[in-house]
């Protein structure tokens, strides 16, 4: 009888049914439990059981409350999903449709869907993302379209998680992207551009480099829109970038090229800009071609039927204009309403450095100091001319 009760003293007690289990391989504690009569087997990540403890209980919380989620069966394409369901929603701009399919589409994702198709969420980690990178650098993607890619995957997961679907996020290791472009467009670059381009590109030249817009809204620009009376543009609330709306002044040069074009507008056909009554396409080819010709670019072979331009892009023509108004010594916070930047941050990366201008600022302040009678009022002026950013650069 003495055996027996020792016997029945040192047999652990039952632990309570849908408690779950902590226990340890090694070091590291592992954790198990039930959701839906299905068992959950899962690393603690942790050399501590008091830690293992608590995140059973949590685990054990949400299965209770009916929010786990089973993270194995959670792939690429539910995040891929989420993505495009959230750029529907709030009707991102920058979405595209496949003209074969009709379904959403974005450069950026693509490249992702090529390499992630199939993934696990829970394989899409660190190392993952490292070999998608030495992909795409093998392939001769530039650093900044990699990481414009995994700023796409790094939204997916976060919507994820505001959806409860996963509960952490893997690190996501951003490449050091190059210094902002210098590209401007010079006065005498652009007259010979400017008639270079064929007709039809000719006033989305003029536009871009005029006022400074951005090319979907000159793509999008409509007669209704330009006010030949007030010589203005009107950009409506919700056709920008950023759904608000502007009003830009028109110059002289642009005013009398836009008349022309109103005289001659084909019938039917309510945009600015169009080839045949319709509105004005991918042009990049033509761009390009005119470019190099000119000296303002070139195309690099690479590869049989394959080659990249380097050089002037359109986007340069919102630099320019940045650039030059800014060296004008023209008001900043009015400029930047025509040019829809909302911060002075992003504004001054598009204002591209000049040396010539920056030292004709010193010889101006030189000058004022050394008391040369050039006038006080002239030579306030001449420094205001110059943004006070460029005298400390």
């Amino acid at each position: 009888m003495q055996v027996e009760q020792t016997m029945d003293t040192t047999k652990k007690a039952r632990r309570e049914r849908g408690t779950g289990r902590v226990w340890q391989i090694g070091e590291v504690w592992y954790i198990q439990y039930y959701v839906n009569g299905r068992q959950v087997r899962k690393s603690s990540g942790s050399t501590s059981e008091t830690f293992a403890k608590k995140l059973l209980q949590k685990r054990l919380g949400e299965a209770a409350a009916g929010i786990h989620r089973d993270l194995r069966r959670l792939k690429y394409e539910d995040l891929r999903r989420g993505f495009f369901d959230d750029y529907e929603t709030k009707k991102r701009k920058s979405l595209r449709r496949s003209k074969k399919t009709g379904k959403p589409r974005l450069d950026s994702v693509t490249r992702l869907d090529a390499f992630f198709a199939g993934y696990r969420a829970t394989a899409i980690d660190t190392d993952a993302m490292v070999e998608f990178t030495k992909q795409q650098q093998a392939a001769g993607k530039a650093d900044s379209t990699t990481n414009r890619s995994l700023a796409a995957l790094r939204r997916m997961f976060h919507l994820a998680k505001e959806g409860k679907k996963i509960r952490e996020m893997p690190h996501f290791p951003m490449l050091k992207e190059p210094s902002p472009r210098k590209g401007v467009l010079q006065q005498e670059s652009y007259s010979l551009l400017l008639a270079a381009l064929p007709d039809y590109l000719q006033p989305v030249l003029a536009i871009g480099y005029h006022t400074g817009m951005r090319l979907g809204e000159i793509q999008g620009l409509r007669w209704g829109q330009v006010d030949f009376l007030n010589r203005i543009i009107r950009l409506n609330a919700g056709e920008t970038k950023n759904d608000e709306a502007r009003e830009i002044p028109i110059s002289d040069e642009l005013y009398a090229m836009l008349e022309a074009r109103h005289l001659k507008r084909v019938a039917g056909c309510p945009f600015v800009c169009h080839r045949n009554g319709r509105p004005v396409g991918d042009f990049r080819r033509v761009w390009y071609d005119r470019c190099s010709k000119l000296g303002l670019g070139h195309l690099e072979e690479q590869g049989r039927r394959r080659a990249t331009y380097r050089g002037l892009i359109f986007h340069d023509l919102r630099r320019t204009f940045v650039t030059d108004a800014e060296y004008a010594g023209a008001p900043r916070h009015e400029v930047m309403k025509v040019t829809g930047h909302k911060t002075e941050s992003v504004y001054k990366r598009y204002a591209i450095d000049n040396r010539e201008q920056r030292q004709a600022a010193m010889n101006t302040l030189v000058a004022y100091r050394n008391g040369e009678k050039t006038g006080k009022n002239e030579v306030a002026q001449a420094v205001s001319a110059t943004p006070e950013s460029h005298l400390t650069n």
